[in-house]
């Protein structure tokens, strides 16, 4: 079973390459997990700024200390109901820059051992951002494939 661990300290009978982290959210009580070395930064919620003329799930971008970043809704990219307000912004790095998703609730630094993945066993909706699953303390994780979430909504505006 996956365990969160204060940053810095570690299980002293597994071995740091043999563990990833993430960072766990939560999105309509789903728990999804970022990796770790994609974000960087997290932020509360600030004034969005809309920007005429783009899809639904670009909300508009904010400025944080003084750069321009795109804001997404993670919930619209992978069709979920909006039930729940968003509360933090979580900033990304990707091959196409920086970007923010609206995530819900943030719960933690979670570590996994390698052993842990499973391959993901899911169909529809948002599956193929879906890169693995895992099982933790706090249920199932769906780990999310950024890159692959990122250029295919690139891909969607480059056609549009």
């Amino acid at each position: 079973m996956a365990e969160i661990v204060p940053v810095g300290e570690t299980k002293p009978d597994v071995a740091l390459t043999d563990i990833e982290e993430f960072l766990g959210i939560s999105i309509e009580k789903e728990l999804i997990g970022i990796p770790l070395k994609k974000i960087l930064t997290i932020s509360k919620v600030l004034d969005i700024v809309k920007v005429p003329y783009t899809p639904d799930f670009i909300m508009g971008v904010i400025n944080l200390r003084g750069e321009i970043i795109p804001v997404l809704s993670l919930k619209q990219i992978l069709g979920l109901y909006e039930q729940t307000e968003p509360t933090r912004i979580v900033v990304l790095d990707s091959s196409h820059g920086k970007a923010g998703v609206l995530v819900d609730n943030i719960v933690g630094v979670i570590r996994v051992p390698h052993e842990k993945f499973e391959p993901n066993p899911m169909v529809g909706r948002y599956s193929a951002y879906v890169s693995h699953v895992a099982q933790t303390e706090y249920g199932l994780m769906e780990i999310l494939d950024i890159d692959r979430l990122i250029d295919s909504i690139v891909q969607k505006e480059s056609s549009s």
